[in-house]
């Protein structure tokens, strides 16, 4: 019965917390989100987390074993730092 009573949910619906998710996402993304987690506490990480990782593993394919300051100096980072990342 749920499942019918979804396909005429609309935004008015919705928590007027969670208005702002239906806004960026739309409605049917909503439903979706609602349905694989919804009543859970959800994290989600921050733009610069997933960044830093995507900037780690991008300096980690670079590294030619001795451009510690090439990519120290492309990334704006200190080459202690690129050695930190590069050694994992």
């Amino acid at each position: 019965m749920e499942e019918k009573i979804l396909e005429f949910i609309r935004v008015d619906d919705v928590p007027q917390g969670c208005k702002d998710l239906v806004e960026i996402f739309g409605i049917d993304t909503f439903i979706s989100l609602v349905e694989y987690c919804g009543g859970s506490n959800v994290y989600i990480p921050s733009k610069g987390a997933i960044v830093k990782k995507a900037r780690n593993r991008i300096m980690r394919e670079e590294f030619d074993g001795g451009n510690y300051r090439e990519i120290a100096n492309r990334f704006g980072i200190s080459e202690v730092a690129v050695r930190q990342i590069v050694g994992r």
